[in-house]
């Protein structure tokens, strides 16, 4: 399976332990440049959609955050112009587990229809077992949906819904693909998980998230913050819940099933 690493142009460090992690696996991996949050121009913040993430209590976005999402949608993109129909995509912080090649050679037959496999889960929230691997991990739901992007598989036809369905950045990229009942996409997790999180997080976006969070506070009353965010929680819920429902039975997602007879 095509791997592809989004990875800055000065983290160096970081692209070098990717790399090794690959090549120690016997895995080709394309690296592809990222935004560099330093970097954003007016044309980035233009699709960022700030007024409503204000209007629902919500942080605003950090420029780190904004610079991965456009950083995973040119990705996306080119998976969407060039193929192949199955990728991997990686972020630069990502540890990679020894049963990653197989359990990629395993989800790049489509054995079972999904549009998304999460590779990687930070919480320990409910999960729901769906599909047995090849290599006896097993594929299924979490209840509701986790969070962290270090790796994922997209198919090509749910890279070009995300695209078409997603201009406008509502919600972090690691937020955004998961959330199932608002873009439509059938997402899987990875059961144990064949990716996880560099413990040393020297991430970026950490400390641009925090200085956008600290001007918040200082612009919005902390009532008006909790209120907001009370109201659209409520909200979010009862979609979730109902959409979750549908997603157990089969009936979201944008991928067809691979015809075992082609």
């Amino acid at each position: 399976m095509k791997a592809f690493v989004i990875n800055l142009a000065r983290a160096e460090d970081r692209r070098r332990r990717m790399q090794e992690q690959f090549t120690s696996l016997g895995l080709e991996a394309t690296f592809h440049p990222a935004v560099d949050a330093k970097e954003l121009t007016s044309e980035h913040y233009a699709l960022v959609d700030r007024e409503t993430r204000r209007r629902l209590g919500l942080w605003p976005q950090a420029d780190g955050s904004v610079a991965n999402w456009i950083s995973q949608r040119r990705v996306m993109r080119e998976i969407v112009e060039n193929g192949p129909e199955t990728v991997a995509i990686f972020e630069d912080d990502a540890v990679l587990s020894e049963d990653l090649p197989a359990v990629l050679d395993a989800l790049e037959r489509r054995p079972f229809a999904f549009d998304v496999v999460k590779l990687n889960r930070r919480s320990s929230r409910t999960f729901i077992p769906c599909e047995r691997l090849s290599t006896g991990h097993r594929a299924g739901r979490v209840r509701y949906h986790d969070y962290g992007n270090e790796g994922y598989v997209i198919t090509r036809e749910a890279a070009r819904h995300f695209l078409e369905n997603t201009p406008m950045m509502m919600w972090e990229i690691d937020q955004a693909i998961p959330r199932f009942w608002e873009n439509g996409l059938n997402v899987f997790y990875v059961d144990p998980p064949v990716v996880s999180e560099d413990e040393r997080n020297d991430s970026q976006i950490e400390r641009y998230r925090a200085l956008s969070r600290k001007k918040q506070r200082r612009n919005d009353g902390v009532i008006f913050v909790v209120w907001r965010r009370f109201v659209s929680a409520i909200a979010r819920d009862i979609r979730r819940r109902a959409a979750f429902r549908r997603l157990l039975r089969g009936e979201i997602g944008v991928t067809p099933p691979v015809d075992k007879g082609a």
